[in-house]
């Protein structure tokens, strides 16, 4: 029988290939491969192994015979699902692996806007160590709503409610409701218009691109602050840039972006926005834990 043909596309942990039964499975590496190579050079193989910066499109699946596609991320937004699934690939991704990753870098972002920890170091580094005349906060009491209350989201309101804040959860999924029914559910409006700050932890798909619309970010008051670790195109991200650069909302703490890698050039020149080069997932540990969560599925999927 022959075995298992497994491609590493893209710069993954492979600390998980261990699960694999050496016999029944072949793993190559070819970190960086572009997708032409991948069509030109590996159509006999079954797997595919690839990170989120990669983009699985229809003329991709058309000219290769993977029976499986999966990604080291929690999000399958950069592979067409639906025209895999109709072509028989089973896609599996790498869920509940970074959450508590993710969670905590959403409070390191609040952290470091509220504490302006880039501001200060800026002042430690120009030698301006006595200058002190620049608003610094706790988190104490303040409110925090939360747009998406699964795994990671549930877990970013434990964490708030560490720091003694307030935390309003919103959720269309009911049964989510219900497993966390020690948190306060409101509407989104009502957490948009009353919270100080909003942490969006939804999936990107075609319905929920630019979920937070400009008419969604009006709403926003200019005490808001607005946390974003999902996906960047949840927001609209050029509306969103407006309302920073004229001071409408406080602050944006940021990882992800429209255009990544390419970042609009705007954020960069503003001093309300603290950024980060998605790296909320991104841990050694949550490394170890997607590659130990993928290769299990692959190989439960050929069991």
């Amino acid at each position: 029988m022959q075995p298992v043909k497994i491609l590493i596309a893209d710069n993954i942990d492979t600390s998980g290939v261990k699960l694999l039964p050496p016999k029944k499975f072949e793993v190559k590496s070819e970190i960086g491969i572009s997708n032409q190579d991948i069509i030109r050079s590996y159509r006999d193989y079954d797997v595919l192994l690839i990170r989120s910066v990669r983009s699985i499109d229809k003329s991709f699946i058309k000219n290769t015979s993977f029976k499986v596609i999966a990604t080291g991320s929690k999000g399958t937004d950069h592979i067409d699902v639906e025209f895999a699934a109709e072509n028989g690939i089973r896609i599996l991704n790498a869920d509940d692996s970074n959450n508590i990753s993710a969670a905590e870098h959403t409070l390191a972002l609040i952290l470091a806007i509220e504490k302006r920890l880039l501001f200060s170091d800026k002042l430690v580094r120009g030698n301006r160590f006595g200058f002190y005349d620049y608003e610094r906060n706790e988190l104490y009491g303040k409110s925090i709503g939360i747009v998406g209350f699964g795994k990671v989201g549930s877990y970013v309101g434990k964490l708030c409610e560490a720091f003694g804040m307030k935390v309003y959860a919103n959720d269309i999924d009911k049964k989510v409701i219900i497993k966390n029914k020690n948190f306060i559910f409101k509407s989104l409006n009502f957490l948009l218009k009353n919270c100080e700050f909003i942490s969006i932890h939804i999936p990107l798909d075609k319905k929920n691109f630019h979920f937070f619309s400009k008419e969604k970010l009006r709403l926003l008051n200019k005490r808001s602050v607005l946390i974003n670790t999902s996906r960047g195109d949840m927001i609209d991200e050029k509306y969103l840039i407006k309302m920073l650069e004229k001071n409408e909302i406080r602050f944006a703490g940021l990882d992800v972006f429209s255009g990544e890698p390419a970042v609009d050039k705007r954020l960069g020149a503003l001093d309300n926005v603290v950024l980060s080069n998605h790296i909320a997932g991104k841990t050694e540990q949550s490394r170890r834990k997607v590659s130990e969560n993928i290769f299990r599925q692959i190989r439960d999927f050929y069991s």
